[in-house]
């Protein structure tokens, strides 16, 4: 693994990673707004579609000359544009499908194990939700002195 290929990794860990947000943080307005979990995923990863297409392909069409890689020195930068372009191939997959998956995943997983330990319990706990309802203090937030 050269440098170059390292320095694509990086690249791509910055738009993998701002794609993820993108979807998760229109996910959660419309959690906000009142939607349930599957239909606030499922409108952001369609709302989201396009510009997460659209940086995709810029940075695709910016590595196509990379990976293929003409003229002086064009062995060196091959492996930047190869890893680029690989990347994003996959990486696009793994955005627009798995990324809900999870979501919805650690979402439940949240509701159903975290939220009963008041230590965990996320800023998005509504006590309406338990059948019953636990005798839990919450703690009043310090002040300064």
């Amino acid at each position: 693994m050269s440098l170059y290929s390292v320095i694509g990794l990086f690249l791509l860990l910055g738009i993998v990673k701002k794609n993820g947000i993108m979807v998760v943080d229109f996910a959660l307005q419309r959690i906000d707004e009142g939607w349930d979990l599957r239909s606030a995923i499922h409108e952001a990863s369609v709302e989201r579609f396009r510009p997460i297409m659209m940086t995709t392909l810029a940075a695709l069409m910016g590595a196509i000359p990379l990976a293929l890689g003409f003229g002086q020195d064009a062995s060196s930068r091959r492996p930047l544009g190869l890893v680029i372009v690989g990347g994003l191939i996959f990486s696009q997959m793994v955005t627009l499908f798995v990324t809900p998956v999870i979501y919805l995943w650690l979402e439940w997983f949240q509701e159903h194990v975290l939220d009963r330990v008041p230590f965990l319990r996320s800023a998005h706990f509504h006590e309406h939700e338990f059948t019953h309802k636990p005798d839990v203090r919450h703690p009043v937030p310090a002040t300064t002195s």
